[in-house]
């Protein structure tokens, strides 16, 4: 008796593999996996704004200043029914390219107040973390936005290009990721260099003690226009240095 029973199992499931075999849709499919609850609506690198810095000279503050930072944005939404806390930030960074031409440089440091601070002499693979206490409340959709730059500068430092990702990690385990960004900062520091660069190629005057090599923004010139052709999100700084960059180097 039990082998007949094993054998009518048997027979079955011979046939039910069968069915699911000449007619896959006939075979149950799994429940599929519920949508994350906080998802990346949208993300942008939005126009700069003034931020606060601390001029630092022999290692006291003499001046508070505002400097210029783009903004990059994140538009998150929550769809459970639970508020959601964000509780870290990670800055990964893909690259980073100074925009250098050796020109004279003053004693002064700047420290200027960015949300995620990076460091003084970036690396290709970074990751920069930042502690966050933000809740998304329950069936909302909110912008959050981050500065991004160096932690110190000198008075004279060079322009940085960044490219980078942001990710955002929720009290649940879960994350989101901004997708890549290139950004440029300091903007003081690219306005100073672009006054430097106007210097150095002024007809009445080129070259000169102190002063930028013209061949050097020239090729600073073509490097920073290539990156901004490569780069899937340059921010509006960024664009508008590599143009003003490129009608100097053309004097």
């Amino acid at each position: 008796m039990l082998e007949i029973v094993g054998t009518v199992v048997t027979v079955i499931a011979g046939v039910a593999g069968l069915i699911f075999l000449f007619w896959p849709d006939a075979q149950p499919k799994p429940e599929p996996e519920p949508p994350p609850a906080v998802q990346l609506v949208d993300s942008d690198v939005d126009r700069e704004q003034n931020i606060a810095a601390d001029v630092v000279f022999d290692g006291q503050v003499t001046e508070q200043v505002q400097v210029p930072a783009s903004l990059v944005s994140a538009t998150l939404r929550n769809s459970s029914d639970n508020p959601v806390l964000i509780t870290r930030a990670e800055v990964n960074l893909a690259s980073a390219t100074a925009v250098h031409c050796r020109y004279g440089a003053g004693p002064t440091d700047i420290t200027a107040q960015y949300d995620i601070k990076l460091p003084a002499d970036p690396q290709a693979g970074a990751v920069v973390p930042r502690k966050m206490k933000y809740t998304l409340p329950p069936h909302a959709q909110e912008r959050i936005a981050f500065t991004v730059g160096p932690e110190r500068y000198g008075e004279g430092s060079v322009p940085w290009i960044y490219a980078f990702t942001i990710s955002l990690y929720m009290d649940d385990g879960a994350s989101v990721t901004v997708p890549q960004i290139t950004y440029l900062a300091p903007t003081d520091m690219a306005t100073a260099f672009l006054a430097m660069a106007e210097q150095a190629t002024d007809a009445q005057r080129p070259g000169g003690p102190g002063l930028m090599d013209p061949s050097c923004i020239s090729e600073q010139a073509r490097s920073v226009a290539q990156l901004v052709r490569s780069a899937p999100r340059p921010s509006p700084e960024l664009r508008e240095f590599s143009a003003e960059l490129t009608r100097v180097a053309a004097r």
